[in-house]
């Protein structure tokens, strides 16, 4: 076998051992979809529907190149979690494959392994190629264009120019041609001419590709919100302040063995993105690279680390991973030139050894043994350490499972494909049409299976009164997770029992309940329907047990579908008309419910002070707009038609407090 089909059969091993990173567990590893994944998984079926632009701006402002490569995964997947997250494979996959062929190009085949094999099995370029977000496909692009470059300086611009259109910390990028010509102006003074031709033109066309998206911008500025969000260093700066932007440049400079990123989204917070092993490496082919600064690839690679630097040095919580996402390649080829530089070493030491007849303990075959020897130890050391931070601890942290991924809903659906078919409620602390898009996709996996139950879903937690839905069926289960409990006073209502039908053991933990029977409440002589889409059926009034709260409790049929944060509004009127208590909610997501749905609504009202008379009225509006729903039925004193509120009750008095 020749040296070159060995280097094949090299770079196939690593894209293997690539791939089998990037597949295995891919539902569990993030425990379940973050809201970031299911908002881009849906945007291919928005952009299919007619919706195009430069710039998105739904999720604070994306920017398109993800979202349109994502469409053949949609069109060939549905709506599941493979189809969320393996578009961010494949580019996982392509980088890995791209940085090898340009480092084989520019730096040597040892060089080409080593930093495929770091990219390959790394947690830092694994997790970002296993979840279902843009960020991976900002350093393809400049892959791209570090491999035209010098010779095609244009086809490099374009690439270059094409990165801003996939992740906004690519904005950074436009100075590396800049940096570099000033950097080849220094170092190769007698080539000027043909350094400033090649930067000019590798600037002016990526400049010139990226015209239309900073067009947009300058034509909606309230787009970059994102923008806006992570000006904090740069503002501090502005007011002359710098020990913001200097504590987040060391914190970014020692991401790679001293600090780690703060935030537990993509990793356990606070870890380096290196063991000591790959961080010497590091260093010494930083080391290295500044030497060699003189030769064309090592100026681009170094002015390329430096730039991709930038996003997280300039921005608030540094150091940033997904931030420093464009600098990969570049990281990963910087180690590797120590390995290569140490492996020339030893075959000079080899030679020498031959040539001179001296008697070593160690042949040169040996000392290749040496270098392959140091790529298996470094390669082991990142497989161990990405299984353990990134396979084992980061996906079982409470914080990874409780404020970074739907983690509980991925435990109901194991546990409800083990149940037979019924009608699905789940409580959630706040309720977003996000979340029911999340359980969809979470539980349902080729395109041929049937389709998951659509749940249903309530609010819980602190700042909900409570709320119940009866579904039409009359049959199936309610969800109530441990961050999101039932309160006192519904559980009371609904009868629920002390223990549920079944527990669980991962935290966040979930009990699961039968669907509690509709709770008898005085029906009223005529139901009210408000809007033609939903019908008040009858009320209560619970007493206060010696506390200084009432509670009325509504009984709600759906006859349509409902708008979303549909809201419903109790006034507890005294004698002048005024407000003298009030409560505004709806604890059940109106684009949830369907028509022969019933709700069941806890309306808490602070006992006035004065004794009364009251007046008891309710009714139902939309937010954001505060639209009154109005009804056809018995009309107020003060009015002949339609209403917008109903009187459920007058001349009431409240014992004193």
């Amino acid at each position: 076998m020749t040296n070159r089909q060995l280097e094949r059969w090299l770079m196939v091993g690593v894209l293997l051992l690539a791939a089998a990173f990037r597949l295995a567990a891919l539902r569990d590893v993030p425990p379940g979809l973050s809201q970031d994944e299911v908002l881009d998984a849906g945007m291919p079926a928005f952009i299919l529907a007619g919706n195009h632009a430069l710039f998105f701006r739904e999720g604070y402002g994306h920017e398109p190149l993800y979202h349109y490569w994502g469409i053949p995964f949609y069109l060939g997947l549905g709506e599941n979690y493979l189809q969320a997250r393996l578009a961010s494979v494949f580019l996982g996959m392509l980088l890995v494959a791209a940085t090898m062929r340009w480092a084989r190009q520019e730096f040597g085949p040892v060089t080409a392994v080593t930093a495929g094999l770091g990219l390959a099995v790394s947690w830092w370029p694994v997790i970002f190629s296993r979840v279902g977000i843009r960020p991976i496909m900002e350093p393809l692009f400049l892959v791209g264009a570090a491999w035209f470059w010098p010779k095609r300086p244009w086809l490099a611009g374009l690439l270059l120019g094409l990165s801003l259109y996939t992740y906004t910390a690519a904005q950074v990028m436009l100075l590396w041609p800049v940096l570099l010509s000033a950097v080849l102006l220094i170092t190769q003074r007698q080539q000027w001419r043909a350094t400033l031709k090649s930067g000019a033109q590798m600037a002016g066309t990526a400049m010139l590709v990226a015209l239309p998206l900073y067009l947009t911008w300058w034509a909606d500025p309230s787009l970059l919100q994102r923008v806006d969000q992570l000006g904090g260093p740069l503002d501090a700066l502005r007011q002359g302040n710098t020990q913001p932007i200097l504590a987040a440049t060391l914190a970014t400079l020692g991401v790679f063995s001293f600090s780690g990123d703060p935030r537990g989204t993509y990793g356990l917070p606070g870890v380096p993105l290196f063991d000591w092993v790959t961080a010497v490496l590091f260093y010494a082919g930083l080391l290295i690279t500044i030497w060699r600064i003189r030769l064309f690839p090592f100026a681009l690679l170094l002015t390329w680390l430096a730039v991709g630097l930038l996003p997280s040095a300039l921005t608030p919580q540094a150091p940033s991973t997904i931030r420093l996402v464009g600098a990969l390649p570049a990281v990963f080829v910087v180690v590797g030139v120590a390995v290569t530089v140490i492996g020339d070493r030893l075959s000079v030491i080899g030679k020498w050894a031959s040539a001179t007849d001296y008697r070593l303990p160690i042949t040169v075959y040996g000392l290749r043994l040496m270098v392959y020897a140091l790529l298996i130890t470094l390669l082991l050391f990142n497989i161990g350490r990405t299984i353990q931070h990134g396979f084992t601890r980061w996906p079982q942290a409470v914080e990874t499972r409780l404020n970074h991924y739907q983690a509980v809903l991925l435990d109901i659906a194991r546990y409800e494909k083990t149940q037979p078919p019924g009608d699905i409620i789940i409580a959630d602390p706040f309720f977003e049409q996000i979340d029911a898009e999340s359980w969809q996709r979470t539980n349902v996996l080729p395109r041929t299976a049937v389709p998951p139950t659509d749940a249903r879903w309530i609010q819980a937690g602190p700042g909900a009164a409570g709320a119940m839905v009866f579904t039409g069926n009359g049959n199936g289960r309610l969800y109530v997770p441990e961050h999101a409990p039932l309160s006192s006073k519904l559980r009371q209502l609904l009868r629920l029992p002390d223990a549920p039908l079944y527990q669980s053991q991962q935290t966040p933990r979930f009990a699961v309940y039968d669907a509690p029977p509709l709770p008898d409440l005085p029906l009223l002589p005529e139901p009210i329907t408000f809007g033609d889409r939903i019908t008040l059926e009858g009320y209560e009034i619970l007493p206060a047990d010696g506390g200084q709260t009432i509670y009325l409790v509504t009984r709600w049929r759906v006859d349509q579908p409902l708008p979303p944060h549909l809201t419903a509004f109790v006034h507890l009127l005294n004698n002048q008309g005024e407000i003298a208590a009030q409560h505004d909610g709806l604890d059940a997501a109106a684009t949830t419910l369907r028509a022969g749905d019933r709700l069941v609504q806890l309306h808490p009202l602070v006992i006035p002070p004065e004794n009364g008379p009251f007046t008891l009225q309710i009714g139902l509006y939309t937010l954001p707009d505060g639209q009154r729903l109005t009804h056809t039925g018995n009309p107020t004193p003060h009015t002949g038609g339609p209403s917008d509120v109903f009187i459920l009750a007058t001349d009431l008095h409240f014992d004193e407090k």
